[in-house]
């Protein structure tokens, strides 16, 4: 994932003088609006992101080893990292509190995780 959108300081500070910023976010974040909706992150564990933090997963990016994906396992929604083991992908936490699992066709797969915004308490 690692995408984080930075602003040059200047146009953080002009925003700020001028009451918003002039950021397209659809444009800037969303690829494939039809395939992009906005879930909060059902657990902890995975590139920074928290339970509740707002996600932006896109259906339409067919995910890659390194990907993290939000998926339907044993019944719950859970974000896990997509890795290749051999010929056999696998699931994975970045943290080892879930043992490795393979991938298989019980698996729901609901999107690419392409953004994270980290909701501040």
């Amino acid at each position: 994932m690692g995408n984080i959108m930075t602003l040059k300081k200047k146009q953080v500070v002009q925003g700020i003088v001028d009451g918003y910023l002039d950021i397209d976010l659809n444009d800037r974040f969303i690829m494939n609006p039809a395939a992009t909706y906005l879930p909060l992150a059902p657990d902890n564990g995975i590139d920074g992101i928290s339970a509740g933090d707002v996600l932006i997963v896109d259906r339409s990016i067919r995910p890659k080893p390194g990907c993290v994906i939000l998926t339907e396992m044993d019944g719950e929604y859970c974000l896990r990292r997509l890795i290749k083991q051999g010929e056999t992908m696998a699931l994975v936490d970045d943290k080892g509190y879930v043992p490795l699992r393979l991938v298989t066709e019980d698996d729901y797969y609901h999107g690419t995780v392409t953004h994270n915004i980290h909701v501040q308490s």
